[in-house]
């Protein structure tokens, strides 16, 4: 009995000597190992060791992202000239001579074309140019971004083997402490996003601000032009009743007087047409300026262009306006933007939403189980850090800026939904001016103007007969007149009418 005793205790001590010596290896192993670069270790002292700053894995690559498409959007303006109602093939054909101030004269000075000139305001105008590079500045905030929280992680890593009141220790640093801060990479680079996106915007509204420009200057160049025209064509109208008058007063069926009032009324004509050429200059510098050329040029032959298209009922233009219009987005950016800087503020000062057990230390564990020394993950909060830091970078600090950044927020939310009230009035106020002209300009020039004509037409042969009195013949003369005058009126608001129906709905009708 005794025998076996012996032997089972033998063969026990063995197995654990070779067990023992398993787990010294075993740990040799482990203390000689060393761990791949992209691991965020802790170098021993003395130790030298080639170390990279590598980004923030999501936050930086996303900002990299964002900056280039930006770049990208804002070096190819072409597609956002085209969807605010910009001809395409005209921009291609123009783009080349854009920046070559004699060619683009010579052109001008053939003929002028509405969607020649807005291409040619879009190109050269000195608000779109200024607002472009406006948003270019603000794309370079995305490196500041970058370029910041590579300084911290560098800073970091020189000093995370340091505490000031101590001195060098090999201990460990809070995942909480670290630089940049967990997430607020993101969040920094979401602000800069906001701001860029609102800029954006507001260089959009530059853009369709100076097409409605020239779209009202255009149409008013038109309604000259065609002023000009019927007046030259009512004064030689004048000359053959006068004509007639003269002849009627010589072979004494009318009194000299008829010949007076005739030759009045031309000379009043006469001077309507120095003020439409003075009027017709002035036009003519105003559009030379929304183009960036100099003022001395003469205009060519002004092409009228064809009428605007029928617009829906301005119900249907509600949520089209709601959702394309610039000024309402650039309010969304700015609630973005501020709900960001609430949220990183929030971040670094208040307590998380969750206990952060789930947060890994920068810190190595070598057991784990039950034995183990030092759990993996947090099974407690603490209200401080080591050394007394606190637990937020920030914690402790007044916040007057964090109060006055949240009202600031819910202000413009409430702005946001009075300025959203508002676009569905400004629609459908510029839909019935629109609409108005519409209907004005087809009465007067498809039913008033032809009985005008004919008004006319009988009142002379009957003023010729001797049997209607002067006064009748010459308010025939004069409604005649006023009916030609009316109609390019009413064609040139419809024009400038719908430009700005067009410009409070954001986008092409």
């Amino acid at each position: 009995m005794k025998i076996l005793i012996s032997g089972i205790f033998i063969l026990s001590i063995l197995s654990v000597s070779l067990l023992y010596a398993n787990y010294d290896s075993m740990k040799k192993d482990l203390e000689e190992y060393t761990p791949q670069k992209s691991f965020a270790i802790i170098a021993e002292p003395g130790i030298q060791e080639t170390e990279t700053f590598p980004d923030d894995a999501h936050g930086v690559a996303e900002i990299k992202t964002l900056k280039m498409g930006y770049e990208r959007e804002i070096s190819n303006p072409n597609s956002r000239f085209v969807e605010m109602g910009v001809d395409e093939k005209i921009l291609k054909r123009l783009s080349g001579i854009s920046s070559d101030q004699d060619a683009l004269i010579k052109h001008i000075q053939q003929k002028i074309r509405l969607n020649e000139i807005k291409v040619i305001a879009v190109l050269r105008n000195p608000a779109i140019q200024a607002a472009q590079k406006k948003v270019m500045a603000e794309i370079q905030s995305f490196d500041q971004v970058m370029n910041l929280d590579n300084t911290l992680t560098q800073y970091a890593s020189f000093t995370k083997t340091i505490n000031n009141k101590v001195g060098p220790l090999k201990g460990k640093d809070s995942i909480r402490m670290s630089y940049p801060f967990p997430g607020l990479s993101s969040l920094k680079g979401r602000i800069v996003q906001s701001q860029v996106a609102m800029l954006i915007e507001k260089m959009q509204i530059i853009n369709k601000q100076v097409l409605r420009d020239i779209e009202t200057v255009y149409w008013d160049l038109i309604f000259v032009v065609k002023s000009t025209k019927i007046t030259m064509e009512t004064i030689d109208a004048f000359r053959r009743l006068e004509g007639v008058a003269t002849s009627l007063y010589k072979s004494g069926k009318t009194s000299f007087q008829d010949v007076i009032k005739i030759n009045i009324k031309i000379e009043e004509l006469k001077e309507d047409l120095v003020t439409l050429k003075a009027k017709k200059k002035n036009i003519e510098i105003r559009i030379l300026e929304l183009l960036s050329l100099p003022a001395n040029i003469d205009l060519g032959k002004t092409v009228v262009a064809p009428q605007p298209p029928e617009t829906p009922q301005a119900e249907a233009l509600f949520p089209i306006a709601r959702e394309h219009r610039q000024e309402l987005k650039v309010i969304q950016f700015q609630i973005r933007k501020l709900t960001s800087m609430v949220e990183m503020s929030e971040s670094m000062i208040e307590a998380p939403l969750t206990l952060g057990f789930s947060t890994s230390e920068n810190d190595i564990i070598n057991t784990t189980g039950t034995n183990a020394p030092k759990e993996a993950f947090a099974t407690q909060t603490m209200a401080a850090m080591k050394n007394n830091s606190p637990t937020k970078p920030l914690y402790g600090l007044d916040e007057p800026w964090l109060a006055q950044t949240r009202q600031n927020l819910s202000s413009l939310r409430q702005t946001l939904v009075s300025q959203e009230n508002a676009t569905n009035r400004m629609v459908r106020n510029a839909w019935f001016k629109t609409d108005k002209n519409r209907r004005e300009f087809s009465l007067y020039q498809n039913r008033i103007l032809p009985l005008a004509k004919s008004s006319l037409d009988v009142s002379t042969k009957e003023y010729e007969a001797g049997s209607i009195p002067f006064s009748q013949v010459i308010d025939s003369y004069t409604y005649w007149l006023k009916v030609k005058l009316t109609i390019a009126k009413k064609q040139a608001d419809l024009g400038t009418s719908f430009a700005e129906l067009e410009n409070i709905v954001g986008k092409k009708l």
